[in-house]
């Protein structure tokens, strides 16, 4: 399924396949965020795949964020194929319950 990125009402909603041929698009978007917000809600519950530069694509923005001071909440623990991902990454810590 092709990856779309949805604002859905301030939360940036990452939807479809996000692999390589995507990592580029989602880098892009959410730096763009990052320059301009001081908050940001991403929600991958709706993930069907993920590979591996993908995570490392989250882990920079997720670093990015920290060093420039930002908040982002990034929901989806409760999707089985991002938990397994981030498990087997260590950065279950990018996961926040409530905004």
């Amino acid at each position: 399924m092709k990856l779309q990125i949805i604002n859905a009402t301030g939360t940036y909603e990452i939807e479809g396949d996000f692999i390589l041929q995507d990592t580029e698009l989602v880098r892009a978007h959410f730096n763009y965020l990052l320059d301009h917000y001081e908050e940001i809600v991403m929600c991958l519950n709706k993930v069907k795949k993920i590979d591996q530069k993908a995570v490392n694509v989250l882990k920079e923005v997720y670093a990015k964020a920290q060093r420039r001071s930002k908040i982002l909440f990034v929901y989806g623990k409760e999707n089985k194929i991002i938990s397994k991902a981030f498990k087997k990454n260590k950065v279950t810590h990018f996961f926040k319950d409530n905004y």
